[in-house]
């Protein structure tokens, strides 16, 4: 997995904000331990909500990808590390984001089923995965138990 730096994925834009009453307004996913897009670990705008300074700002977007928060680097940083970095932000936060990274980084991918991960889509593939491996191995037993009785009949 690579970590992709801004000058391949376009313009780095600076985005001020102030949290106010309401937050900052936007959930984050990725980070070295559970990252967002396979080929990136990097840290990923996911919602922003109405309530939110985000949303009032109007600049940062789902799958803009933060590169810094007040100046600290959000590269192979676990997710902990980069939610804890936000909510230590203060009043005033700073962040450098690519806009559209995500989409930039799948369109890119040789891979054209790159998904997002998610820890239940994951692990929802593989449930999906071994019912249809047991379901066949059902059908198959039956078939083979009926052939076998039809044949001693």
């Amino acid at each position: 997995m690579v970590e992709s730096n801004g000058d391949s994925l376009g313009e780095v834009v600076e985005v001020e904000l102030s949290r106010g009453t309401t937050g900052l307004g936007f959930n984050i996913r990725g980070g070295v331990d559970s990252p967002y897009l396979h080929e990136d670990s990097g840290i990923f705008v996911v919602k922003i909500r109405e309530d939110g300074a985000a949303y009032k700002d109007g600049r940062l977007k789902e799958g803009d990808k933060v590169l810094e928060i007040n100046g600290f680097s959000l590269t192979n940083v676990t997710h902990v590390d980069a939610v804890n970095k936000f909510l230590q932000a203060g009043e005033n936060v700073n962040l450098k984001v690519i806009p559209g990274a995500a989409r930039k980084i799948m369109e890119r991918a040789d891979d054209q089923t790159v998904l997002p991960m998610s820890s239940s889509s994951s692990s929802g593939l593989g449930l999906l995965l071994g019912v249809v491996v047991l379901a066949s191995i059902g059908v198959g037993t039956f078939l083979v138990v009926k052939h076998m009785r039809a044949s001693k009949s």
